[in-house]
């Protein structure tokens, strides 16, 4: 029986930062996200200049290592510089 992860990744763009800018970076991930190990898939939500991005992992252990294992690659560093770094607020959730 497999158990679904979720890792929830809520955040505000920068002032001024387009939402097609904020779009292509977050997709821009997906190739590195499934070199990583155990990512399944992402969606991004968005509404006034607030986004939420929803992973879904094989396992609480995969979500938890991408973030050490993304932190170097550009996509996630593009990304990162169209954000207010103090909104960034991360979540991993199992299925109950």
């Amino acid at each position: 029986m497999s158990t679904e992860v979720i890792e929830i990744v809520k955040w505000k763009s920068k002032p001024g930062v387009l939402d097609r800018d904020v779009v292509e970076a977050a997709a821009a991930l997906v190739p590195d996200l499934q070199a990583v190990g155990g990512f399944i898939s992402k969606t991004l939500y968005s509404g006034g200049g607030e986004w939420v991005d929803v992973y879904h992992w094989e396992t609480v252990a995969d979500a938890e290592r991408s973030n050490e294992r993304m932190a170097q690659k550009t996509s996630l560093l593009k990304l990162l510089s169209l954000v207010q770094p103090e909104t960034v607020s991360i979540s991993v959730l199992s299925q109950a």
